[in-house]
């Protein structure tokens, strides 16, 4: 009888630290969460406080200022650990300050897909991500470099090319973001999405408003360089109504919305 001869294996050992780097190891995981890691050796325990407290305020007040409808909604001790949770958890990949709040929604997009007693954390809300993103485009477009486009104030024919604004975005949510506060926090998903678009207008402000499935899809066709003539037989066909009706209603929507700078000329 043949005994088969197994390769030998070798089994790779992580290097090890150098002394610095147990010290940044250690220094890191401390001001991650203090609560549950030492001290870092050979650095004054006030000082070491002090920097992790800053650490900690400065992430915690950039959130809660960015997400401010979801702190006020949360109570003090769930929220400390909720961030406390995204500090010590989360592995960030961007380097970028502004970019904290899109690592944190990331965070909750995470969280909320765990067991909660797998995560040993207090539950979050199921509207808390839509919130997050609602409040977060707001800074976003804030932020944005200004448009490749021009804005004027003559009024919209159906012969003209137009497009969406770069510096608008048609937004789509399973529950009402905009009426979530203090005294309303919806336990389950509505019947009927939440339509919105954000934008900027010339002036730098950021705006919102509210909007519908079909004014969505007319800025979708033009967007995708669909005439407008073309735009509206397509929507005719797609929700069955009179193509007369749907150009007539669909240029005064173009109108309204190129007035607001979120439709321009291409």
């Amino acid at each position: 009888m043949c005994r088969r001869v197994l390769p030998d294996v070798i089994v790779a050992t992580p290097p090890k630290l150098l002394p610095f780097q147990d010290i940044q190891a250690s220094f890191a995981a401390y001001i991650r969460d203090p609560d549950h890691n030492p001290m870092p050796p050979g650095i004054e325990e006030r000082r070491m406080r002090i920097y992790a407290g800053l650490f900690y305020n400065n992430i915690e007040s950039f959130i809660a200022k960015t997400f401010g409808v979801f702190r006020e909604i949360t109570s003090d001790e769930h929220w400390y650990l909720l961030v406390r949770d995204f500090i010590r958890e989360h592995r960030a990949e961007s380097p970028y300050f502004t970019q904290i709040c899109e690592e944190f929604m990331q965070y909750l997009d995470e969280r909320m897909k765990r067991p909660r007693a797998a995560s040993g954390n207090p539950p979050i809300p199921p509207f808390a991500l839509e919130l997050c993103h609602y409040e977060w485009v707001e800074m976003a477009l804030d932020l944005a470099p200004d448009a490749d486009c021009e804005f004027d104030d003559e009024p919209v024919r159906v012969e003209d090319a137009l497009a969406l604004s770069p510096l608008a975005w048609p937004l789509r949510y399973a529950y009402p973001v905009r009426r979530i506060g203090s005294d309303y926090q919806p336990t389950d998903t509505p019947d009927t999405p939440t339509w919105l678009i954000g934008w900027r207008d010339r002036e730098h402000r950021v705006r919102f408003t509210a909007s519908n499935a079909t004014t969505i899809r007319l800025l979708k066709l033009i967007n995708e360089k669909r005439t407008c003539q073309d735009a509206f037989g397509l929507i005719a066909e797609e929700i069955d109504a009179s193509p007369e009706r749907v150009a007539e209603t669909g240029l005064a929507t173009l109108n309204r919305l190129h007035s607001q700078d979120i439709v321009v000329r291409r």
